[in-house]
């Protein structure tokens, strides 16, 4: 299984995350992977694959001092685990997934008042890529 990336993950609660690299979609902290943030996410890729990841198991630490950090908790590496079903998603789905999910979290997608250019640009778009590519610059620009 080859994920293109960047990605967007959706979980069952709703909450979307932005991913540029296979390194950051397997790091968390350790109350996260206890809480079962991995649990049933639905990850879709640059290439229009959907997948869904069943749960994670902890690989490892990351860095020094076994991953300990007093902000953050211990920092985890994980395994994850996937359905073995892979779906092509469509471009006219992905759109209205996503503007759904921008709409039950509008405070946060307004926050900046570029709700309407990033709905916009959503539905103006020709590709899945094109829109993770620019979703997940403006993530990582953020946090």
């Amino acid at each position: 299984m080859k994920i293109q990336y960047p990605i967007i993950t959706i979980s069952s609660k709703n909450h979307i995350e932005f991913f540029k690299s296979d390194k950051e979609l397997k790091k968390c902290n350790k109350r996260a992977l206890k809480n079962g943030y991995y649990n049933k996410l639905i990850l879709i890729d640059s290439s229009s694959k959907k997948y869904r990841i069943q749960s994670a198991t902890e690989e490892g630490t990351i860095g020094i001092l076994w991953g300990f950090n007093l902000l953050r908790g211990q920092q985890l590496k994980v395994k994850l685990i996937f359905d073995k079903k892979i779906k092509n998603i469509e471009l006219d789905e992905f759109q209205n997934l996503l503007i759904k999910k921008i709409n039950r979290n509008i405070d946060i997608w307004d926050s900046d008042g570029n709700l309407k250019k990033r709905i916009k640009f959503i539905k103006s778009t020709n590709s899945i890529k094109e829109i993770l590519a620019k979703f997940t610059y403006e993530y990582y620009k953020i946090y």
